[in-house]
């Protein structure tokens, strides 16, 4: 019997039926922890192993994937700021990152808007008129349903600051009410991405208000140190800094009425990087003469990508501060604060002990994603193995082949594909991409499945 897979609807029953014969249990039920992946988009141009495509995402390992970012015009309607990468006239990247959903239906894609960059000013003038609002919800709301998202995460990440207005406030709670309800129909999820230490929330949010109108809050606990401040601090803390911390920032969050179903703690997938003033002095409170030199792939000084430092600091010193909870490194002049395996082990005990909703993460393409220090994403694999997931009984971690090195005999067309010098293993081809998958040891080969099913 041939069957051909030529849709879409085709393609994903022969991946389920596939996906049951050989055992693979997939991610997700009703009470499974959230693992919310940023996409930053833009390492598309970054160099070498650096450079990531939606080709490297282990759909599996990741219960949501974050598309960032998108932004805000003027007259208060969604707008994409790299239409090159993303749209079909382009390289696609959008309809490539969707197709992950073929590969594991329970996987949610959400569009981000927002981010640093992007700032208050726009924000603030829309979420005051109510006419941009709906200008603006009925921009997001096409553009969800044009693209086939899932969700979407407002990061307006300041609210009343960095050009916003006093209302903000306020005018931010009305307006994720309004898309709430919006949303209802389509049953889509509503994110939000926040400051996390007490100072900037305080001025920035009503917390009790907002936690009404959103599926998740993710709280940015990173960032609570820089280069730039004279002295050597971690970006990520667990404890210690004052209040400049993981612990004190996701407790003060919940002692304001966040409720802990909807709070998501967040990871940082990099470091701060130092330079020392004295090279002798390398523990954390020393002095510091501004941020460090800029990694091969990221090139910002001051920070490095995990990826960045697992490749190019193998011969330096590693130190592990009990205080804080977090590991560091240094050489010659160099200081870096980072977390690490150990690190984050402790951040998801600390998530379980208060039973938050999940783990969010900034950001997946600054990972050890194509396993050059050992194992592939070694810090979200932690995320998931201290959640509580099984990850071997996933299906193994996707093999990607980047579209512009595919041969067409490689993926000719979208569908599933058996491996012919190996019968446990089969590929599938989504949009030029290739994953290869192995079915677990001891289970239904896919050469048993062969001799009821041809899949071409």
């Amino acid at each position: 019997m041939i069957l051909k897979m030529n849709g879409n609807l085709k393609l994903l029953f022969g991946l389920t039926f596939l996906v049951t014969i050989c055992g693979l249990i997939e991610a997700g039920n009703t009470t499974e922890k959230v693992i919310y992946c940023y996409y930053g988009t833009w390492a598309h141009y970054r160099n070498g192993n650096g450079r990531f495509e939606p080709s490297h995402i282990d759909p599996f390992l990741c219960t949501h994937i974050s598309y960032t970012f998108f932004g805000l015009s003027e007259q208060g309607e969604l707008r994409v700021l790299d239409p090159w990468l993303d749209l079909d006239s382009g390289l696609s990247n959008i309809k490539r990152t969707i197709a992950l959903k073929q590969i594991n239906p329970k996987l949610k894609i959400i569009a981000a808007i927002g981010g640093w960059n992007e700032g208050s000013i726009n924000y603030s003038n829309m979420a005051a008129d109510p006419n941009k609002r709906q200008i603006f919800i009925k921009s997001v709301l096409r553009f969800l349903k044009e693209h086939q998202f899932d969700g979407f995460d407002l990061d307006w990440e300041y609210p009343a600051q960095r050009g916003g207005a006093p209302a903000d406030r306020v005018n931010f709670v009305t307006l994720l009410k309004e898309l709430q309800q919006s949303f209802a129909p389509y049953g889509y999820e509503l994110i939000t991405a926040v400051a996390a230490s007490e100072f900037s929330a305080k001025i920035s949010f009503n917390i009790p208000e907002m936690a009404k109108h959103v599926n998740y809050i993710n709280v940015m606990t990173y960032d609570f140190a820089t280069g730039y401040e004279g002295v050597l601090s971690f970006n990520a803390p667990l404890h210690g800094q004052g209040v400049n911390n993981v612990e004190a920032s996701i407790k003060f969050w919940l002692n304001q009425g966040a409720p802990a179903s909807k709070l998501i703690l967040g990871l940082a997938m990099y470091a701060h990087t130092f330079q020392l003033a004295n090279p002798a002095q390398v523990t954390a409170g020393s002095p510091s003469n501004g941020p460090g030199k800029s990694g091969p792939y990221t090139f910002q000084a001051g920070m490095l990508g995990y990826n960045e430092v697992c490749e190019t600091t193998n011969n330096w010193q590693y130190g592990w501060d009990d205080k804080h909870g977090v590991p560091y490194k240094y050489r010659n002049d160099q200081w870096i604060g980072y977390d690490d395996e150990r690190s984050i082990a402790l951040k998801i005990e600390l998530l379980n002990s208060l039973n938050l909703a999940g783990a969010m993460l900034w950001s997946i393409e600054m990972d050890d994603f194509r396993g050059i220090c050992g194992v592939k994403y070694p810090l979200l694999r932690t995320i998931n193995l201290k959640l509580g997931k099984d990850i071997h009984a996933l299906p193994s971690s996707p093999t990607s082949t980047d579209s512009n090195t595919s041969s067409v005999d490689d993926c000719p067309s979208n569908g599933l594909y058996a491996n012919p010098k190996d019968c446990s293993r089969f590929h599938q081809c989504l949009e030029g991409i290739r994953f290869d998958f192995n079915c677990p040891p001891g289970e239904q080969t896919l050469l048993k499945v062969k001799q009821q099913i041809s899949v071409k």
